[in-house]
């Protein structure tokens, strides 16, 4: 046995050996392809931020860029929680920078100080990496992701503006005293530049055209539209060395110095102290562009796979890469969702994706350089420009036809979210950057506080006007319908705070008056502070006291706790928050039932004679039909029918209750769309159309149900054909008694 038990461990070792290896070397291979996606982009960004300062300082641009990426995407990787996430140099980032230096050459004090100018730009980069760092500590990212969505797309538009315009602006001149405003140079580089942006935006399109066995789909669109630039820019070149096609980026000096060390002398501090606001207010920018292109990031990995993203550490992971990066001579960086996803397609899964990216692009910029060198810089100009369009929200003509089409209120409240857009894009674009984001950032408190200060209550409805999708007997609906007013619905929507809790609280105790059951349905609260907090666990604690029922639904995972807290001691969470609303109002429809039991059909197992389907039936002819059905018992959970099944029988519920549900072929998707009570039928649709089951029918309880085959159901067609007339009159009775009751629940959920 002894011996047996050793021959298992060793076969285990080589196969545990195995996989480990297929982990690194998928890790590696995924870095390789991030490295390959990064790079014309790094080098891009990096001549964006030095664009200003002149042609001259393309390589040190390029330079920054790929140093950025190297630097900040090793070490943000080694403390960020383990991901296949990438870190590179941005466009947005390098824009800013770009805006930046463009400043400060504007400012008399430092304008012939270029070197003074580039180490305030990597200065920046620190102090904006440590304002990163403390956003991640201090827990600012959670304010920062609630931006409201206008605002975010009037600055991404804003932004991607121009970056578009600073790749064409070159191509054109303002023509003076004449009516042409702009006058098209360098035609052939031009073409050059708009065939890499075309290629670039429109290749996905053409690749889903082409034969699946060319599996072209999964090319990094970047990385097709940098070779075909490349290959078509030496090809010119090759046909005739005359044209003029621009230059390349020449060769890179990677020395991992920082000219920050260079501001530490007393003499140079002082010009520093003289610039010093334009330098703090743009890393203060930067800082909250970085957080917010890292937040985004985070979102598009974790919807490609199950992540555990720590927004703390891993922000401050960000911050701490992005200081490392300004004392290595680098630009700012953020993780980059294109090669992050490139990524992960490669089998990359673990931290090691990131160090590998970075060790690769440390490798092409030292290895290689005359090969990075040799990159045309009107090829980085076109990813430049693609870039740009992607960037742009085209969300906004959306809105536009919406509010040209129709006039309601809730298209004039995306009108308004067309002017915040406009706002911010404009301020951006004709300013700056730092004051659309300023302008930003303004808006944003404008529109917290207009939301706030909006009416908590969405709508309020009684039992009468919303019910349950369970399907119950007429007798059941009757008693329900005459209690209506003891149940109540109270819709939510927005942030549960101090000034509209309050509001909440009255309406609740209003309600209470008449109802003796009120369901706060939470599904539209996105957040609840400390005040509305203590006030909901008063009103829970006063109706527990008068013995009225509260209960809460919707309610979202972040705010479970917070609404578990408010409830009095002794009461039941799962009773008392309920999953949604479908079974919050179901739970109160069976609490009315179970007071008016005396009006209820007392039987533990209906008799055939008390089933509303057979309703009209003289009891020779039940007693016919009874000949041709068999009683079935089912326990609770257990699958009656499946969804594709033979419908060749139906039931009759004489007790306990089914739900009807839509579960996936893989199991994912269980969603209960109906659930039926006794005196109800089940499964007779499939059988009078003669088709497959279109759902699956299980069990909630012990349940009792009398079966009829479709063999049954033919002979009473053909040989009992009143019998039959009376079963399809009560069917399309009970159907259309449905239909009304979905209409009349659609809209009052609406």
């Amino acid at each position: 046995m002894a011996a047996h038990g050793r021959r298992r461990r060793l076969a285990i070792v080589p196969q545990a050996t195995k996989s480990t290896l297929t982990v690194l070397r998928n890790d590696l291979a995924a870095g390789a392809i991030a490295a390959i996606v990064s790079l014309p982009v790094c080098a891009a960004s990096g001549l964006l931020a030095f664009a200003p300062l002149g042609p001259g300082y393309a390589v040190a641009g390029a330079t920054a860029g790929l140093c950025g990426a190297i630097v900040s995407c090793c070490v943000s990787a080694l403390f960020a929680t383990s991901s296949f996430i990438v870190t590179t140099s941005r466009v947005s980032e390098a824009l800013l920078l770009a805006s930046l230096t463009t400043a400060l050459l504007t400012t008399s004090a430092v304008a012939s100080d270029i070197g003074l100018i580039i180490a305030a730009m990597f200065l920046c980069v620190l102090l904006a990496g440590l304002l990163q760092t403390l956003f991640g500590l201090l827990g600012v990212a959670k304010i920062i992701k609630f931006t409201p969505h206008p605002v975010l797309v009037g600055f991404l538009n804003g932004v991607a503006i121009l970056v578009a315009w600073s790749q064409l602006k070159p191509y054109f001149e303002i023509k003076p005293n004449t009516s042409h405003l702009a006058v098209l140079e360098q035609p052939l580089m031009f073409v050059l530049l708009i065939g890499t942006a075309a290629l670039m935006l429109g290749f996905p399109a053409a690749a889903r055209r082409l034969p699946a066995a060319l599996s072209l789909a999964k090319v990094p669109p970047i990385i097709v539209a940098f070779a075909g630039g490349i290959v078509a820019f030496y090809l010119l070149k090759a046909i005739d060395p005359s044209f003029d096609l621009g230059t390349t980026v020449g060769k890179l000096r990677m020395t991992f110095a920082s000219p920050v060390t260079d501001l530490f002398s007393s003499a140079r501090w002082q010009h520093v102290v003289q610039i010093g606001w334009p330098i703090v207010s743009a890393a203060a920018v930067l800082a909250i562009i970085a957080t917010l292109d890292s937040l985004m990031a985070f979102r598009a990995a974790q919807n490609v796979a199950d992540l555990a993203i720590s927004p703390v550490r891993d922000l401050v992971a960000q911050g701490v890469g992005n200081c490392a990066a300004s004392l290595a001579g680098g630009i700012a960086g953020a993780p980059s969702p294109s090669s992050s996803m490139a990524a992960y397609r490669a089998g990359g899964r673990t931290r090691l994706v990131a160090v590998s990216c970075g060790l690769f692009l440390l490798a092409a910029s030292v290895l290689t350089p005359q090969a990075v060198a040799a990159i045309p810089s009107v090829v980085l100009a076109g990813i430049l420009l693609a870039t740009g369009v992607l960037l742009f929200d085209r969300s906004v003509f959306g809105i536009v036809l919406e509010v040209r089409q129709a006039a309601s209120p809730a298209v004039r409240r995306r009108l308004y979210d067309f002017g915040v857009i406009v706002i911010v894009m404009c301020i951006t674009v004709f300013y700056s950057v730092v004051a659309g984001v300023v302008t930003g950032i303004l808006l944003a408190g404008m529109i917290f506080i207009m939301n706030m200060s909006r009416p908590v209550i969405e709508r309020v409805l009684l039992g009468q006007q919303i019910q349950s999708k369970r399907i119950r007997p007429v007798k059941d609906i009757e008693i329900l319908r005459e209690t209506g007013s003891q149940r109540a619905v109270v819709l939510l929507h927005g942030v549960l705070f101090f000034g509209n809790a309050e509001d909440l609280s009255t309406k609740v105790r209003q309600l209470f008056l008449q109802a003796d059951m009120v369901t706060l349905d939470m599904r539209g609260i996105s957040d609840i502070d400390v005040s509305g907090a203590n006030i909901l666990a008063n009103v829970a604690t006063k109706s527990h006291a008068q013995r009225k029922s509260l209960l809460f639904c919707g309610v979202s995972e972040p705010l479970y706790a917070i609404v578990k807290g408010v409830l009095p001691k002794g009461t039941a969470a799962d009773v008392s928050i309920q999953r949604d609303l479908d079974a919050a109002l179901e739970w109160m429809e069976e609490t009315s039932l179970q007071l008016h039991t005396e009006r209820r059909d007392r039987a533990d197992v209906l008799e055939l004679r008390d089933i509303d389907f057979l309703s009209g039936l003289a009891m020779d002819e039940i007693e016919r039909l009874a000949e041709l059905l068999t009683k079935h018992e089912f326990a609770a959970g257990d699958t009656i029918c499946r969804e594709g099944d033979d419908g060749d029988r139906m039931w009759l519920l004489a007790k306990g209750s089914v739900s009807v549900r839509l579960i996936s072929a893989d199991g994912r998707v269980n969603l209960r769309i109906a659930s039926l009570s006794r005196g109800t039928t089940i499964g007779e649709m499939a059988l009078v159309e003669q088709a497959r089951r279109s759902a699956t029918i299980v069990a909630d309880e012990h349940v009792v149900a009398y079966e009829l085959l479709r063999s049954g159901y033919a002979l009473l067609l053909s040989e009992h054909p009143v019998i039959a007339t009376k079963l399809l009159s009560n069917l399309s009775r009970e159907l259309a008694r449905r239909l009304r009751r979905t209409s009349e629940d659609l809209r009052n959920r609406t």
